[in-house]
């Protein structure tokens, strides 16, 4: 189900509250739980591999000493790549936990027990199907801590790593190909993009607000670093070049811009990709409606009439099948 784009403005969207928290540890396209949870799992051991990788071969070929190490995590193509280590492995562990242990499989079990729908009529935007009144359906669940902070690492992650990636080739890549440097800024940005594409998870367009505060944090961390006397791999006081605070006037612009234009573009990049997905999905998958009662028989001579049509619907999202009654009206017209 989706809902329209004026309700992605509404104040409790920057929150990571969600009726539906299967949608967090399934895949879009209805693939096995096991295809999923290896597809999580090689992102894993892919992400975690070169968190390990990376700055022992900075020690070995950059740094004057192997203390001169520690400084792998003042870059934010590092600092990023870690970061995305420990969402995949938050994210694997979690899939893991619902969907293969007594107590995960006892949580999933209630996330899908069906109960009716008290109090008004809940409308929902049924995927380009236009408009239902739900009368009785899933009963929205409590997004537990573990999914909300699985949500909220990949919306730091997201637009991030894009952002870690241009600015890689456009700004600090010298023509100097290092297999690590390259590996390391060309494939995060394939996994956000691929990962986007075959999860399920959904995209808030003000969720733009967590990259935001990932990149304002690490540009106050460069220049408190920098003040302190802080130097880079190569015993300069400046992380990156387009990055100086020797000349404040130009990298507090470049700043701003990065922060609060660029952080948010990726992100709606990100949400246009993610409703695509949506939008392939509804084409190759659509929801299969039964009429459960048929529409009254008369007819009128002239004119029209709207009468109310109950629906079973057996709609699937995200590899998980929804079931519940709606009612739509139906406009009938005969003449003669």
């Amino acid at each position: 189900m989706s809902t329209s784009l004026k309700e992605e403005f509404k104040l409790f969207k920057f929150g990571l509250g969600h009726d539906n928290p299967i949608l967090f540890i399934t895949s879009q396209w209805k693939c096995s739980s096991s295809i999923y949870l290896l597809w999580r799992l090689f992102w894993l051991l892919w992400h975690v591999g070169w968190v390990v990788a990376s700055p022992v071969v900075m020690v070995l070929y950059q740094a004057d000493s192997p203390a001169e190490g520690a400084k792998w995590l003042i870059y934010l193509t590092h600092t990023t790549l870690l970061l995305t280590a420990i969402t995949s492995t938050l994210d694997f562990l979690t899939v893991f936990y619902l969907s293969y242990t007594r107590r995960g499989r006892a949580t999933l079990s209630s996330w899908n027990h069906e109960k009716s729908v008290t109090g008004p009529p809940l409308k929902e935007d049924i995927i380009f199907q236009g408009e239902f009144t739900v009368l009785s359906g899933l009963e929205p669940c409590t997004t537990p801590w573990y999914v909300k902070l699985t949500w909220f690492l990949y919306g730091v992650i997201g637009s991030s790593n894009i952002l870690v990636t241009i600015m890689y080739w456009a700004v600090v890549f010298d023509g100097n190909v290092e297999a690590v440097d390259v590996i390391i800024n060309s494939v995060n940005s394939f996994f956000i993009i691929s990962n986007g594409l075959v999860t399920a998870m959904p995209v808030r367009i003000l969720h733009f607000l967590y990259p935001v505060l990932y990149g304002a944090a690490y540009f106050i961390f460069t220049y408190i670093y920098y003040a302190a006397g802080g130097t880079n791999i190569l015993n300069r006081d400046i992380i990156y070049s387009a990055l100086d605070w020797n000349h404040a006037y130009p990298t507090v612009l470049g700043v701003v811009i990065g922060v609060l234009v660029c952080a948010p573009i990726a992100h709606l990049g990100l949400f246009a990709l993610y409703t695509f997905r949506i939008f392939l999905f509804s084409k190759i998958h659509s929801g299969n409606f039964k009429l459960s009662s048929e529409l009254d028989s008369h007819q009128h001579i002239a004119g029209s009439s709207r009468q109310p049509t109950t629906l079973e619907i057996n709609l699937e999202l995200g590899g998980v099948e929804h079931k519940g009654k709606a009612t739509q009206e139906t406009k009938s017209e005969t003449g003669l």
